[in-house]
């Protein structure tokens, strides 16, 4: 009878920290409360402007570990980026995070994604700041990702390791 007890509050405290992961998740993915701390870019091409926008709930969707919304907004950054010049890496590359719903993969082709933003972006940036995070256990070798928000949001582990991360680099 005690060990059936034991398991039963094991299960408990698994259910409890899932939960409360997930509710770390939700408060990262709600935007309602992320504007609050999300400082306003402007780009001098708005093509621009829906690209990142798109970029960003892609980064949104892989923090809160969600491949299915990961793999629309993808499909939505495609849309944005095929109507610049210039960007067939970007587009390329988020075609493939579009195309799988492993998120894995998806997590993998995002750092491929953020490198070919980074130009970008840099090149549009009018007003406002970007923040370029790097995650140093990603991968083994590390990956950059941008963000609206100085807090960390990892999108290569999500609820795992939420706050592993810095700024490298504010982009103005």
């Amino acid at each position: 009878m005690n060990r059936i007890r034991m398991i039963l509050a094991c299960f408990l405290l698994a259910g409890a920290s899932i939960s409360s992961a997930q509710q770390k998740i939700q408060l990262n993915h709600d935007h309602s409360k992320m504007e609050k701390k999300q400082v306003l870019v402007e780009f001098s091409d708005e093509n621009v402007a829906e690209a990142y926008e798109n970029y960003a709930h892609l980064k949104n969707d892989l923090v809160g570990s969600n491949p299915g919304d990961a793999k629309k907004a993808a499909m939505m950054l495609g849309k944005a980026l095929a109507k610049i010049e210039g960007v067939e890496t970007a587009l390329a590359v988020s075609t493939q995070i579009a195309e799988t719903d492993d998120l894995q993969s998806q997590r993998k082709t995002f750092s491929q994604l953020s490198e070919a933003m980074e130009p970008i972006v840099r090149r549009s940036i009018k007003s406002g700041k970007i923040y370029k995070d790097f995650c140093p256990m990603a991968f083994n070798e590390g990956a950059y990702w941008l963000s609206s928000i100085e807090d960390i949001r990892n999108p290569y582990y999500g609820a795992r390791m939420l706050n592993c991360g810095k700024v490298e680099e504010i982009i103005k």
